[in-house]
């Protein structure tokens, strides 16, 4: 089967003076996509097109190359509605209406069970829940539908730090169990990274950097004029351009890491640290070798051409090179 799920092509919606352009994006099924961003960047809107809930005022959203028709998506909204029911009720609820009742409880239970809820919960009312509980509720009754998508819309925020965990875990195991292909906004780019197969970031209703990211955080420390420093776990070091303060976070793109067998000198690339290969994966975005590189007690992530791979024996455990210079890192 295809293995893009949507594609977008010259993109345009908007509202009063907000304008949201995409000429291009493609999202890959069985995936964790993120969409990072602030508040008014474009997200909300971009998964309200995804889901087919507004149609675009040019360009176009298609589904395997179409234009759906009885898509099986649902979008989670960050301010999730509960029925004035019970927990079971509100969880039933789509499964009444699709007029599907077989193993009801079953069903509803196993739900709930994903978002770490138990069976006592299901006669509770829908005023005595908390703001984190309401949105896994929320959460168990888009999932027991068993939708091929489901977008979500800054799923984390403002709930408390179990919930937080309970829905992490829920996302990660739709995908690979269920093999869901989800949709995630956020502004949490440390969160959206650590579940995300693909990110993009959006600016002002435009995508302005997409890929795995990898986070470095600070503090961060003055080496010289425009040159800092942060150290990793096990100390190796880690150098970056002036940051917005001594506490900030930096995103480094995959794609900005060469991977080297040896350790390269007299090059402009200010960073060369030493790794070993944790992983590697066949990437489902480019046809590429995904790395997870450990480097001095953190994970990064890498990509590779498969040429480059043979070439170099890359196998779990074998020691290498990342390369990358100090305004690659971009800041958060």
């Amino acid at each position: 089967m295809e293995s893009i799920l949507y594609k977008i092509e010259n993109l345009t919606h908007g509202y009063g003076s907000f304008s949201l352009t995409i000429p291009q994006l493609e999202i890959h099924r069985n995936c964790v996509s993120g969409f990072s961003g602030p508040n008014g960047s474009g997200k909300s809107t971009l998964l309200r097109l995804l889901a087919f809930l507004e149609k675009p005022q040019s360009g176009s959203v298609t589904f395997y190359g179409t234009r759906p028709y009885g898509v099986k998506a649902t979008l989670l909204q960050q301010d999730p509605y509960l029925l004035k029911r019970s927990v079971f009720d509100n969880v039933a609820y789509g499964l009444k209406v699709n007029n599907d009742r077989e193993n009801l409880k079953k069903k509803v239970t196993e739900a709930l069970e994903i978002v770490n809820i138990s069976s006592s919960f299901l006669k509770r009312k829908w005023y005595e829940l908390s703001g984190g509980e309401v949105k896994r509720v929320a959460f168990a009754s888009r999932i027991v539908l068993k939708p091929e998508v489901l977008l979500l819309d800054e799923p984390t925020a403002s709930i408390d730090s179990e919930s937080s965990i309970a829905l992490t875990n829920a996302i990660k195991w739709l995908r690979d169990i269920h093999f869901t292909t989800i949709i995630v906004s956020s502004h949490d780019m440390l969160w959206l990274g650590s579940i995300s197969d693909s990110m993009w970031k959006l600016s002002s209703g435009k995508i302005i950097g997409e890929g795995n990211s990898n986070i470095i955080h600070g503090p961060w420390n003055e080496v010289r004029d425009n040159l800092w420093v942060s150290t990793l776990p096990q100390g190796e070091k880690i150098f970056a351009t002036k940051p917005p303060s001594t506490d900030s976070s930096a995103i480094l793109f995959p794609e900005e890491i060469m991977i080297s067998l040896k350790k390269v000198r007299d090059i402009s690339a200010v960073n060369v640290l030493p790794a070993r290969v944790k992983l590697l994966s066949e990437d489902l975005q480019g046809g590429r070798i995904r790395l997870e590189l450990d480097c001095s007690g953190k994970v990064f992530v890498a990509f590779i051409t498969e040429r480059s791979a043979e070439r170099m024996k890359i196998i779990p455990g074998k020691k290498v090179y990342m390369i990358f210079k100090a305004s690659s890192l971009q800041w958060i």
